[in-house]
C-alpha cells in the first residue's frame, strides 16, 4: 500500500475521523481501507483476506505484517480526533501564509480557499488536512534529502508522527501551536527569518558598483554615488546626500557595517573583497538565506545537555550547557585542499601534552630535512618508526635506498614545537579530525583562518578543558595548568562523554539580532542552492493540489 505525503490514505483518514463524516461514509471507507490492508496482509504472506470481518472497525489485526506494511495499518487504527471548526480552519490558513518567511513555497492559494467560508467546507477540511501534513512536513524534516539533495520524501515514521501532531492539535485546539512546534529549535533560526521577511521587503534590484580601485574618506566621483545607492538599497544608509558628494565619515560608518554583516574586516575602505560582497544580488542572498534554513531543518532536535558546536564557516566554536551558551572560542580550520568535514561524534577523552603523529604531506617533507640532516630528528622530538612499529635511529637508516617513498612513520614528542600544542581533545572518528592547540596562537587575530590540514585548532584551549572536565573530581584548573606543566602526555578519559558537531553553515544571527553572511570556503553552498530550486520547482502547483485533494475525498463525500 502506497501513500501520498499530500492527498493519500492518511489524510483520507484523518478526515473519517471527524464526527461530521455519515456513518454511511465512514462505514463505506472503511470496507475499502480493510480491503487493502487485507491485499496487504496477504502479500506479506500472514493472513487470507477472505477473514477479515470489514465491520470490525476498531478490531486490531491479530498478524504480523512486514515493516513497510505495519505502519499502514497504525495509521488505521489510530483513535478519533476533535472535529475541525472553523478556528482550527483559520490556525492552519494563518501558519501557511508565513511559508516564505520561513524560506519555503508559498502556500497562499492553498491557505485562501481553506480561510474562504464560501468554499465547500469538505474541501476546505481536506485542504487543511493536506497542508498541515504537507508543510509540517517541509518545516520539520526539510524540502531536500540532506544526502541526496534530492526533493524529500517522508518516510512512514515521519508521516506518522505528522498525524500524530495534527490528532493532538486538533484535541488541544491550538493546531497553530503545534505547527510551529515543528520549527527548528536552533537559536538564530527566527534571526534568519527574520532576515528572510526583511529581505523580501526590499527593492529587488540592487545598483551594481563599477570596479576600480579602493574608495575611502575623501573619494569622490560617480563610483562614490553608486556605493551610497548600493547601501541605500539594503538599508543601510539612511542620510541626505547630493551626486558627487565626497565620500564621508557616515558613508564610510555604513561601509563598516555593511563589512560586519558579511565576516570582513570592519575598515570602512570599499577595498576589492568589500566590492565583490556589495555586488551580489539580493536573489542570490535570499538563496544563501533558503538553503541555510534549510540546514537548520536538517539538525538533530537533540544535540546533547552538553555540547560543542563548531561551525567551520564562521571559524567559531560554542560549549553548551541545560540550553545555554557557556563559552565561545576562535578556531581555525582546514584549507580548501584539506577541508575540515562536517560530522558529529561523542568526546571521549582528552590528551594533555600529546604525541603528533605527523600526516603523509607533512611527514615527506621533514623526511627531506632528515635526511639532509639527521640531527634534526633529535632536536625537534621527531621519532622514526618501521612498519612493524619499532623505533628507527635517522642514522641508521640508509636513506639513499629511498626516493620520497620511505616505508616509515614519523611523530613528534610533546614539545614547544609540537604542532598540538599542549592538549587535543578526541572524538574518535573516520576523519581523523579532532579539536586541539596550536603553536600558532598569534594567528587568531586573523579574520579568515582557514589553514589547517584539517583538524580544529582551537584559541585558549585550556579553557575549553577547564569546562570539558567541569564535574569531574579532581580536575579544577590548577590540576589542569599542572599536568601540562610536566610535559608527559597524560590521557583523561571524561566522565561525561561530550558530543561534538561540526557544521558548515554561512549565514548566522549575531549578537545583535542581526546576521552575518559568511564566505564560502569551500564552496559548498552552490550544490544545495541548486538542489533547493530544483525542489521548489518540483512542487505541484496549488491548483492541482487543490484538485488532488478534492478528488481523493470524493468517494467519501459522494
Amino acid at each position: 500500500m502506497k501513500r501520498s505525503a499530500t492527498a493519500g490514505l492518511a489524510s483520507v483518514l484523518a478526515m473519517l475521523m471527524m464526527s461530521s463524516v455519515s456513518a454511511e461514509a465512514r462505514f463505506a471507507w472503511t470496507q475499502d481501507a480493510g480491503e487493502a490492508v487485507s491485499i496487504a496482509a496477504a502479500q506479506a504472506g500472514t493472513v487470507d483476506p477472505s477473514t477479515i470481518d470489514p465491520d470490525s472497525e476498531a478490531a486490531p489485526l491479530d498478524v504480523e505484517l512486514e515493516e513497510e506494511v505495519e505502519p499502514e495499518v497504525e495509521l488505521l487504527s489510530m483513535p478519533s480526533a476533535s472535529a475541525w471548526d472553523e478556528d482550527a480552519l483559520q490556525a492552519v490558513a494563518g501558519v501557511l501564509f508565513d511559508a516564505p518567511s520561513h524560506g519555503l513555497p508559498s502556500l497562499d492559494d492553498q491557505a485562501f480557499r481553506i480561510a474562504n467560508p464560501t468554499v465547500a467546507s469538505e474541501q476546505r477540511i481536506a485542504l487543511a488536512q493536506d497542508a498541515f501534513l504537507r508543510f509540517g512536513g517541509w518545516l520539520r524534516f526539510g524540502l531536500v534529502d540532506q544526502e541526496s539533495l534530492e526533493p524529500r520524501r517522508l518516510r512512514n515514521a515521519e508521516t506518522n508522527i505528522l498525524i500524530e501532531a495534527l490528532f493532538e492539535g486538533l484535541e488541544a485546539g491550538d493546531l497553530r501551536a503545534a505547527l510551529r512546534a515543528f520549527e527548528p529549535n536552533v537559536r538564530d533560526y527566527n534571526v534568519l527569518r527574520a532576515e528572510m521577511i526583511r529581505m523580501r521587503t526590499l527593492q529587488p534590484i540592487w545598483p551594481q558598483i563599477d570596479a576600480g580601485g579602493a574608495l575611502e574618506i575623501g573619494a569622490s566621483g560617480d563610483r562614490v554615488d553608486q556605493l551610497r545607492r548600493r547601501l541605500e538599497a539594503e538599508g543601510l544608509y539612511r542620510a541626505d546626500w547630493s551626486e558627487g558628494d565626497l565620500f564621508d565619515a557616515r558613508l564610510e560608518t555604513a561601509v563598516r557595517r555593511f563589512q560586519g554583516r558579511v565576516n570582513l574586516s570592519p575598515t570602512g575602505r570599499m577595498d576589492r573583497s568589500t566590492l565583490r560582497q556589495l555586488n551580489i544580488s539580493p536573489q542570490d542572498r535570499i538563496a544563501q538565506l533558503r538553503a541555510n534554513m534549510e540546514q537548520r531543518r536538517w539538525r538533530d532536535r537533540d544535540l546533547g545537555r552538553r555540547h560543542i558546536w563548531v561551525n567551520i564557516a564562521d571559524f567559531r566554536l560554542e560549549a553548551w550547557a541545560d540550553g545555554a551558551l557557556e563559552r565561545v572560542h576562535e578556531v581555525m580550520v582546514g584549507s580548501a585542499a584539506s577541508s575540515t568535514p562536517e560530522f558529529s561524534d561523542i568526546m571521549e577523552y582528552l590528551v594533555i601534552n600529546p604525541w603528533w603523529g605527523v600526516p603523509g604531506g607533512s611527514a615527506r617533507s621533514r623526511f627531506r630535512a632528515i635526511r639532509r640532516n639527521p640531527a634534526i630528528a633529535r632536536q625537534r622530538g621527531y621519532r622514526i618508526f618501521d612498519g612493524a612499529g619499532q623505533a628507527v635511529s635517522a642514522y641508521d637508516i640508509d636513506w639513499s635506498r629511498w626516493n620520497n617513498r620511505w616505508p616509515y612513520t614519523l611523530s613528534q614528542a610533546p614539545g614547544p614545537t609540537n604542532p598540538m600544542g599542549e592538549i587535543k581533545f578526541k572524538f574518535p572518528n573516520r576523519h581523523l579530525v579532532y579539536i586541539h592547540d596550536t603553536t600558532e596562537r598569534d594567528q587568531f587575530y586573523r579574520t579568515r583562518r582557514d589553514f589547517s590540514a584539517g583538524c580544529i585548532r582551537v584559541e585558549d584551549p585550556m579553557g575549553l578543558a577547564e569546562w570539558v572536565l567541569d564535574g569531574q573530581d579532581g580536575y579544577d584548573r590548577a590540576r589542569i595548568d599542572e599536568t601540562a606543566a610536566g610535559n608527559t602526555p597524560t590521557v583523561i578519559w571524561l566522565d561525561e562523554q561530550i558530543p561534538v558537531h561540526l557544521a558548515y553553515w554561512t549565514v548566522v544571527g549575531d549578537d545583535d539580532g542581526g546576521v552575518r553572511y559568511l564566505n564560502d570556503l569551500y564552496r559548498r553552498d552552490n550544490p544545495l542552492i541548486d538542489a533547493y530550486r530544483s525542489a521548489y520547482e518540483a512542487i505541484e502547483p496549488d491548483e492541482a493540489m487543490v484538485a488532488a485533494s478534492h478528488d481523493a475525498l470524493s468517494t467519501v463525500w459522494n
